[in-house]
């Protein structure tokens, strides 16, 4: 799992996977403007799953390295007026190692949602990509149930 960096919608700054040290945690990859639909579908699906657990933590992650740098402040501004403010400490606007990252969740659909699946060290156990639908929700809720009963 390659270091990723930046500042949250809370303004702090955060590095995965070591903030999710210690949660079983998905990480929630959009790599366009279309790929919103499916990653919002996820993250308030596995929210609804597991949000209540303490165990669980959830980040969602758009890769905005190639938005031009002129409109990118203009970007980021727009995406975190529809972001609740009770989810921007786990909302990281990733700018930097787009190219290591969608070699690292095997990227090949510019519009769909890349999930991995975090051991509470940080390990990644489970890749996934696409739009929600029963099969791929059921493989990743296995996923995440079983490396929550592993301590």
């Amino acid at each position: 799992m390659p270091k990723i960096e930046g500042e949250n919608f809370a303004g702090e700054r955060v590095v995965l996977p070591d903030a999710a040290t210690g949660k079983v945690a998905v990480l929630v990859f959009g790599f366009t403007k279309a790929s919103k639909g499916p990653t919002t579908a996820w993250s308030n699906k596995l929210l609804a799953d597991f949000g209540t657990q303490p165990e669980f933590g959830l980040y969602q992650l758009p890769v905005l390295e190639d938005v031009p740098r002129l409109i990118r402040g203009m970007v980021i501004g727009g995406i975190k007026k529809g972001v609740p403010e009770n989810r921007r400490d786990h909302f990281v606007p990733i700018l930097q190692r787009e190219a290591e990252l969608k070699m690292f969740v095997h990227y090949n659909e510019p519009d769909d949602a890349y999930l991995v699946v975090l051991s509470r060290a940080g390990n990644a156990l489970a890749l996934s990509h696409g739009a929600l639908d029963d099969q791929s929700h059921a493989k990743v809720r296995m996923e995440i149930e079983s490396a929550l009963t592993q301590k």
